[in-house]
């Protein structure tokens, strides 16, 4: 039985404490693995906390999040590639509604990779035209100029927005104040205000 929009939601509000809590532990757990395994398995595992907020929040809307959900290039000269993605292909029953890259941090090199492989999956033969687009980050890590660039250069290409969520309270990323230090665990609060936007337009 197919839900109606107002049980979704429902669904959704009952589940939300509990994906907002197990983001909360899942940042928690990251000074201890950066005091037993190092820098490159804590970067490695902030980078999953992100993904898995993410996949948890679709699951409790009932959209399935897709990761290696491979899809051609358009064709070029005869020559195509079969290994294009992005972090997150969202759908809704059985079609795709939404493409998301997710990242701790975004810089300009991330947001810059984002932006392109957005625009070759919206010239996709396997993507349908209303896909939308968006990078859900922790912080940003972005100089103003690539910041204002890229997302205007997609709009440009594509005719479409890119969403850019940041969802942790202190919005600009210092190296300095890494995710895994105890010492500032409040600037990796969950911002209930922007995860709520991302929960409103995944509905949309």
């Amino acid at each position: 039985m197919k839900l109606s929009n107002s049980s979704i939601t429902k669904i959704a509000d009952a589940l939300k404490p509990a994906v907002v809590e197990q983001y909360e532990r899942d940042v928690d757990q990251l000074p201890q693995t950066h005091a037993e395994l190092g820098g490159g398995a804590a970067r490695s595992g902030s980078g999953l906390v992100y993904e898995n907020l993410i996949e948890r929040t679709c699951n409790s809307l009932g959209l399935d999040a897709r990761r290696n959900d491979y899809k051609k290039t358009e064709e070029v000269n005869g020559y195509c590639l079969k290994n294009l993605q992005v972090d997150k292909h969202i759908y809704h029953g059985n079609v795709m509604k939404k493409a998301v890259e997710s990242k701790a941090y975004l810089d300009a090199c991330y947001l810059k990779r984002a932006v392109m492989d957005f625009i070759e999956l919206e010239q996709s033969p396997e993507v349908p035209d209303d896909v939308e687009y968006a990078i859900f980050a922790g912080q940003n890590a972005c100089g103003a100029d690539a910041f204002a660039y890229y997302p205007a250069f997609f709009k440009k290409i594509t005719g479409k927005e890119v969403k850019i969520f940041f969802v942790n309270p202190s919005r600009k990323r210092s190296s300095s104040r890494p995710i895994y230090n105890e010492k500032y665990r409040n600037d990796f609060k969950l911002d209930m205000v922007v995860y709520n936007e991302f929960v409103e337009w995944l509905k949309k």
